[in-house]
């Protein structure tokens, strides 16, 4: 750990969001004035820390303001621990937002920090992470000094403690379920870090929650809330899963989404609805390990770190964009798995959502494995690459399927199959869909759509889409992809965003 941690400072005034960070203590006045104000754009984009008190909070905290001289200002929680502070237990640091994307190096940095929060360097080594984003691994311990003041294993321990701690408040499993789904390699570990890090021991801090834990013990599985999204913004993320589900592998109705997942040999189950101000989680894992990467595919599923009030005051920049963004909520649904919306994203090509689902609906009864405990509109897996890899085009062709769109998955189920990390593996938007548009079938909007809904990378633009086109001849945006493409430049790094305006704009009331 350093002695010597940095303050940061950004530049809010500069696009609306916080750009590269700045490790410059005589530049914080701006980050004071953030925390000050409790301005969302900066949630989770630092953190602070108070002398007086000994914690570290996030800079939207209610708590009182303290003095300026009596904080410090930190660029990750790893680098306050180190300093010695204790995480607030009233903003709850480890409900935080992970970082997005911006560009370049700070780009590579989010990319790690949601593979890390996925649980990636409770197994693995930095050198696999390094390379599931396509760095070595000493140019990613270079950016996490640069950005976080921090090692991706000194990030790793703290996050780790955090989602600890969360499943201490929030859930009924015993302590020592607690410490393996966290991470940790032993109890003992566990209670020593605990006890360091909040100044108790975890079952002190769990007294304290009783009633909460006795409600959580009567619930079947494994309840957590995972704040950050309104009831509205929930019902239209279902609707549209809804319009697009995979008959047999997920079941979405009115209130929740839910589907079975693969838990080593067992077969473990969820469903989120929202309640309590937050998507309610209810999960049922025979491995507790695979708990924090089910949290975190869900999480990236509903958008749930999304920067919203950063996005749009970027985007509002664009007087043009100002009809769709008056009333739109700015949640990009992403996928599941990203082998999943590849296949589907070829299956929807030049045709209706409708006529997608039902091809989907027959893909999946035709090669997916039926489930050995089937449940409520839960009945299949979705056919693996390897199984669609050695499907024939006519094959597919039975169940509806062109030619030339058959041949496109086999291609690229092939391709898939090939590269076992694919799912998991994400080197960048530009490498990622010359990867794919090398594929015979697969062009830029293809690609781009996978990206964006399968990747969740928050500045893919399928700019040749043609509702994307339709809304912005409506805004006078652009008429043709070219000149739709140039004007989103300005929209960078948040065009997903500026895409999903487009999409949910109704152009009736641009007239």
């Amino acid at each position: 750990m350093r002695a010597n941690l940095k303050s940061i400072t950004g530049n809010p005034g500069a696009g609306g969001y916080l750009g590269e960070f700045i490790f410059a203590s005589s530049q914080s006045e701006s980050l004071y004035r953030a925390y000050e104000t409790r301005d969302a754009r900066f949630d989770g984009r630092f953190f602070v820390g108070v002398k007086t008190t000994g914690i570290f909070c996030r800079p939207v905290c209610p708590a009182r303001t303290p003095l300026r001289r009596n904080v410090n200002f930190y660029a990750s929680a790893a680098a306050a621990f180190a300093a010695g502070l204790r995480p607030c237990l009233r903003c709850r640091p480890e409900r935080a937002p992970v970082l997005r994307a911006l560009a370049g190096g700070e780009a590579l940095v989010a990319r790690a920090l949601a593979a890390i929060d996925a649980g990636d360097l409770n197994e693995g080594s930095v050198e696999q992470l390094s390379a599931r984003i396509g760095v070595t691994s000493r140019h990613l311990r270079r950016l996490f000094d640069t950005h976080l003041n921090a090692t991706p294993v000194e990030v790793a321990q703290i996050r780790r403690l955090l989602f600890a701690k969360q499943l201490v408040e929030e859930s009924g499993l015993a302590l020592g379920e607690i410490a393996y789904a966290a991470g940790f390699n032993s109890v003992r570990r566990f209670n020593a870090a605990f006890l360091a890090s909040y100044g108790r021991a975890p079952q002190a801090l769990r007294r304290g929650r009783h009633a909460r834990q006795e409600a959580a013990n009567t619930a079947p599985g494994l309840r957590i809330a995972l704040p950050g999204i309104t009831a509205p913004e929930f019902a239209r993320l279902l609707d549209f899963y809804r319009a697009r589900a995979f008959a047999g592998v997920e079941a979405v109705d009115e209130k929740s989404y839910a589907r079975l997942v693969p838990c080593g040999d067992a077969q473990g189950r969820f469903e989120v609805r929202y309640g309590q101000g937050a998507l309610m989680l209810n999960c049922d894992l025979a491995d507790l390990s695979q708990l924090p990467r089910l949290i975190a595919r869900v999480k990236r599923m509903f958008d749930l770190d999304a920067p919203q009030a950063a996005v749009r005051a970027h985007l509002a920049r664009d007087q043009r964009l100002a009809p769709a963004l008056r009333a739109a909520t700015l949640r990009v649904p992403c996928a599941w798995d990203a082998y999943e919306l590849a296949v589907r994203a070829v299956l929807g090509q030049q045709v209706s959502v409708k006529a997608a689902t039902t091809l989907a609906a027959r893909l999946v009864a035709a090669f997916g494995a039926v489930v050995k405990a089937p449940q409520a509109g839960l009945t299949h897996w979705f056919p693996p690459a390897p199984v669609l890899a050695q499907t024939k085009p006519a094959q597919l062709q039975a169940i509806g399927l062109v030619r030339a769109r058959a041949e496109t998955i086999c291609r690229l189920a092939q391709h898939i199959a090939a590269t076992p990390d694919w799912s998991t593996r994400y080197i960048g938007l530009d490498a990622f869909c010359a990867e794919l548009t090398a594929l015979p079938g697969i062009g830029p909007w293809t690609a781009q759509y996978i990206a964006l809904r399968g990747c969740a990378d928050p500045d893919a633009f399928p700019a040749a889409d043609l509702g994307l086109l339709r809304t912005a001849r409506a805004l006078g945006i652009a008429n043709t992809p070219r000149e739709l493409e140039r004007h989103a430049g300005q929209w960078r790094p948040w065009r997903a965003y500026a895409a999903q305006l487009l999409w949910n704009f109704d152009v009736k009331d641009a007239a």
